[in-house]
């Protein structure tokens, strides 16, 4: 494919649809499974800077970097509980022993549980560690891989439950290739490889998860060495996957341009910031377009850079991806309420939530995880038809009742739902500036009451049967749509 044929290409429906997945994040970092318990970390950036965001991320993948940095909380923790003498080559061997009892179905079950649509898995994180028997082994560590084929084997069960299965594959950074630590931004480059050998590294990678597992998203992290023939990875790519999605990070700096990876790498990662903090932060590192991607990835943010564009907000339930074992008062995690209401704010505004979860060393989710992926399903199962397969209603409308309940709207078909983030008191609800055709019917998903409803000028006024129960959501589903 040209890259004019790329640019061109449609984007698949099931991928517009789906509007829920789950990122499952594993690798021996699991082990540790400890992160500095800094909250969430948008406003760390927003009060800190980058280069605090660099040391002290709360996110247990970094581990690997961050133990590396004398002086930063990991690498006094590290010291402290593992010992002097203790290297992250400990953490794998203590990985493979868990991998050994691991059961892909639990993992499944899990994630069914949510009613998510798709999964994306972790084949390779930033420390270089392959989560399955790749041919391409690592030529700098012996036996940096899997000898149990993770990554199948989860595959399978994932498609066996009529759900998409896609890979994150970390191209642009790689411990093992380039170890030394990220204090801030203008390391990201010397920590980039840019050697001829890793480019061909990670493109045979990618060729080979295509080949073996023909993935229905291509996630990757942190940009792509220099040399990589990118344009022709993705025209196999969708050869083979004919419905197959790739994201927006793949950015790639041209050889010899001294500051071209800095501005790609602050590209790819910098869309976990504000945009307020991305703009204090990183003044002076603009980022040129994506050469092709089908949506754009941002971490911990619900509003999107480019609202014309499709969009997924990928963050964990609480402050990391990775599995983090400390009390939640030190790591707070969303409640099952707060992340419905976070994807109907994604949905709402034309966008997908890639909910990421992080199983311990032993391939366990803890309950603390699972209890919120179940209470999101519970809330889906009754209210799933105004989120899947929807699209936006008026995507910039940040309507309120008059409890001060934000109000969402998506439409799919004839039909438009008002979404209440939350519960009115009374039995009145009034929806502003919107105008409704005189026969239109209307009803509160998942409720046995009715509704009436009358128009008084510009707003409608709903009154309801009965009082509605404590929900995290109400849905109320207007056939025919409201007129613009």
């Amino acid at each position: 494919m040209t890259r004019e044929e790329l640019a061109a290409r449609r984007l698949p429906d099931w991928y517009d649809d789906a509007k829920l997945g789950i990122m499952l994040h594993w690798g021996p970092y699991a082990v540790p499974a400890w992160a500095p318990p800094t909250g969430e970390r948008s406003a760390v950036v927003a009060e800190k800077g980058w280069e605090h965001w660099f040391s002290h991320n709360p996110h247990a993948t970094w581990y690997a970097n961050s133990m590396l940095i004398p002086g930063s909380p990991t690498h006094e923790r590290h010291r402290a509980k593992w010992g002097r003498l203790a290297r992250y080559d400990s953490f794998a061997r203590t990985f493979r022993q868990g991998v050994k009892e691991w059961d892909p179905g639990r993992w499944v079950e899990a994630v069914a549980a949510s009613a998510a649509r798709y999964v994306v898995f972790t084949a390779k994180h930033h420390d270089g560690f392959l989560l399955w028997p790749s041919r391409r082994r690592n030529p700098r560590k012996r036996g940096w891989q899997l000898s149990r084929d993770v990554v199948g084997e989860l595959a399978d069960a994932t498609r066996a439950q009529g759900l998409h299965f896609g890979l994150y594959y970390s191209g642009g950074l790689d411990w093992t290739f380039g170890g030394s630590p990220i204090r801030g931004l203008s390391d990201l480059r010397s920590a980039t490889p840019r050697s001829k050998v890793y480019a061909a590294y990670v493109d045979s990678h990618w060729r080979e998860l295509i080949d073996r597992y023909s993935p229905s998203v291509l996630y990757n992290d942190a940009g792509s060495p220099p040399g990589e023939d990118l344009d022709r990875l993705f025209s196999d790519y969708y050869a083979a996957v004919p419905d197959g999605v790739v994201n927006d990070r793949f950015g790639q700096a041209e050889a010899g341009a001294p500051r071209g990876a800095v501005r790609r790498i602050a590209s790819a990662l910098g869309h976990l910031l504000r945009r307020g903090a991305a703009r204090q932060s990183s003044a002076g590192f603009a980022a040129p377009a994506a050469r092709h991607a089908d949506f754009q990835s941002i971490e911990y943010e619900t509003v999107p850079p480019d609202r014309a564009a499709k969009w997924e907000c990928a963050r964990g339930i609480g402050s990391s991806f990775g599995c983090v074992e400390t009390p939640e008062a030190e790591q707070p995690m969303l409640s099952a309420p707060a992340l419905v209401r976070l994807l109907v704010e994604v949905v709402a505004a034309g966008g997908n939530l890639l909910l990421a979860v992080g199983p311990g060393a032993d391939g366990t989710i803890s309950e603390a995880q699972l209890s919120r992926l179940r209470g999101l399903g519970a809330w889906l199962k009754l209210n799933g038809e105004a989120i899947f397969g929807s699209r936006p209603w008026g995507a910039d409308r940040e309507d309120v009742v008059e409890d001060e309940i934000p109000i969402r709207y998506t439409t799919r078909g004839m039909t438009t739902y008002a979404i209440l983030a939350g519960t009115p008191a009374g039995r009145t609800i009034v929806l502003p500036s919107v105008r409704l055709l005189p026969y239109a019917g209307m009803r509160i998903l998942g409720s046995l009451g009715y509704v009436t409803w009358h128009q008084e000028g510009k707003d409608v006024h709903v009154r309801l049967s009965e009082p509605l129960r404590e929900s995290p959501a109400h849905v109320i589903s207007i056939t025919p749509q409201p007129r613009a």
